[in-house]
C-alpha cells in the first residue's frame, strides 16, 4: 500500500464506484483529489450519461470532468455473467466501494453489501439511495430538483409565486459532501477496530438534515412557550442596486445597520424604535429589507461595499461566475487551475478547497474518456488472483 502523505492523505485506498450522475461521482472524486485510486465502472455504450449533458467534446463534458477527475475508468456489462464476476473481484479488492442505485439492484448483481463484506470485512460498502430502503417511496428514483420540491428547498427561495428552485444541483452536491465524510469517518474507524461497515445514506435525509440548522430552527424548539423570531431566511436582505450591479451585505450589529443607514441616505431610519436593536430587528427584518432594498444609491458596486468594509460591515459585489476567476482573492488563493487535458485541450477547472498542513493538494489529472484504463486494470486482477 502507498504511504499517505501531508498533500495525498488517502493515497494507497481504492475505491470502487458504480454510479450514474453527481452523487456518488463527486464524492469519489475528493477522493482521488486526496490520493485515491478511483475506479469508475461504466457501462459500454454511452458509459455515464453524465458525459453529455452540457458544454462536451470527445464524450466528455463540463460536468463529468468536474465530477470525474484523476479517476480511472473501465467498461463492464452488468447484464452479463462475465460482467458482474470482474465487478465482483474488482469490489474484493477495495477498501470502499460506493453506488447510487436503487434498492435491491446490487443485491441482485450478487453485489450487495452483505455478500461482498461476509468475503471481505474491511470492506466500507456505500449505498446511495433517493429515500432510503424503507418507506413508500423506497423504490422511487431521485433527481435533484425533484428532491429540492421534497426536502423543502423550493419553498425558502422568496419567490412571489412560493415555489422556486436553487439553480444548482445542491441536492445532488450535499448528498456527494455527506457520502464523503461518512465514508472518511469510516476508514478512520476500521483504523481503529480493524473491520469495514455499511453505510446507508439517503438524499432525502442528506438534504433535510443540512436544511434543518438555520431553516428548521423555527420547528425545532417545542415548548409552548418558546419565543419565536424572524425565519432565519429574512436575514438575508435584499441585494442592494448599485449604478453597476447589486451588493449584498450582512449587517449584523446596530454598527453595522447606522452604516447601511448612511449608505442609502436614510439617518431617519437610526431613530425609528422599531429598528433599533437586534430584538427589534428581528421582527421587522423583512420590511426593513424592502425598505433598504427599495433604495439606489448614486454608487457604484465597488464604492459601496468600500464604504461598508470601512465600518466592518460585511459585504461583497454581486458577482458571475465568469468574473471568479479574475477577482484579485480568487488568484491570492488559487482556486483556479488551468491544464491542458489530452483530448479536451485547454480547460479551466476549481482546485479542491482543503489544505493540508498549509499547502493545496497536487493537480489530481485529467478525467477518463469511456473505458481508457479497462486493459490496465483488468490486467492488475489478473495479477491479484494469481499471487
Amino acid at each position: 500500500m502507498t504511504e499517505a502523505t501531508l498533500t495525498q492523505p488517502l493515497a494507497g485506498i481504492k475505491v470502487v464506484e458504480f454510479s450514474t450522475m453527481i452523487t456518488a461521482s463527486l464524492a469519489t472524486m475528493m477522493f482521488a483529489q486526496q490520493g485515491a485510486d478511483v475506479i469508475k465502472v461504466e457501462p459500454p455504450g454511452i458509459g455515464d450519461p453524465m458525459r453529455w449533458l452540457g458544454s462536451q467534446k470527445a464524450g466528455i463534458s463540463g460536468l463529468f470532468h468536474n465530477c470525474n477527475r484523476a479517476k480511472r475508468s473501465i467498461t463492464l456489462d452488468l447484464k452479463s455473467d462475465e460482467g458482474v464476476a470482474r465487478a465482483r473481484q474488482l469490489c474484493l479488492a477495495a477498501d470502499v466501494v460506493i453506488h447510487n442505485y436503487r434498492p435491491g439492484v446490487m443485491d441482485r448483481l450478487g453485489l450487495g453489501s452483505e455478500a461482498l463484506r461476509k468475503e471481505h470485512p474491511e470492506l466500507i460498502y456505500c449505498a446511495i439511495t433517493g429515500f432510503g430502503h424503507e418507506g413508500p417511496l423506497a423504490g422511487r428514483p431521485a433527481y435533484d430538483h425533484v428532491m429540492q420540491a421534497m426536502a423543502g428547498f423550493m419553498t425558502l427561495q422568496g419567490h412571489p409565486d412560493g415555489f422556486a428552485y436553487v439553480k444548482t444541483l445542491i441536492c445532488d452536491k450535499v448528498t456527494a459532501y455527506t457520502a464523503a465524510q461518512a465514508i472518511t469517518a469510516a476508514l478512520f474507524a476500521r483504523e481503529r477496530i480493524g473491520v469495514g461497515q455499511h453505510i446507508d445514506l439517503s438524499m432525502f435525509e442528506s438534504c433535510v438534515a443540512f436544511l434543518w440548522p438555520d431553516a428548521g430552527m423555527h420547528l425545532t424548539l417545542k415548548a409552548d412557550d418558546v419565543t419565536h423570531g424572524a425565519p432565519f431566511a429574512d436575514y438575508y436582505q435584499l441585494p442592494l442596486r448599485s449604478t453597476d450591479g447589486a451588493i449584498a451585505y450582512a449587517a449584523m450589529t446596530d454598527a453595522h445597520w447606522d452604516a447601511v443607514f448612511d449608505i442609502v441616505d436614510r439617518g431617519d431610519l437610526k431613530t425609528e424604535e422599531k429598528y433599533k436593536g437586534m430584538a427589534n430587528r428581528s421582527v421587522h427584518m423583512a420590511e426593513l429589507a424592502a425598505i433598504i432594498a427599495s433604495e439606489k444609491p448614486d454608487l457604484t458596486s465597488a464604492e459601496m461595499v468600500a464604504g461598508l468594509a470601512e465600518q466592518d460591515v460585511p459585504a461583497a459585489p454581486c458577482l458571475a461566475l465568469e468574473d471568479l476567476p479574475a477577482h484579485q482573492q480568487a488568484i491570492a488563493i488559487g482556486i483556479f487551475e488551468q491544464a491542458d487535458h489530452p483530448l479536451l485541450g485547454p480547460i479551466q477547472h476549481v482546485t479542491a478547497p482543503a489544505r493540508f498542513d498549509g499547502r493545496k493538494l497536487e493537480d489530481c489529472g485529467p478525467s477518463p474518456t469511456l473505458g481508457e484504463h479497462s486493459e490496465d486494470i483488468l490486467a492488475e486482477l489478473e495479477a491479484r488472483l494469481q499471487r
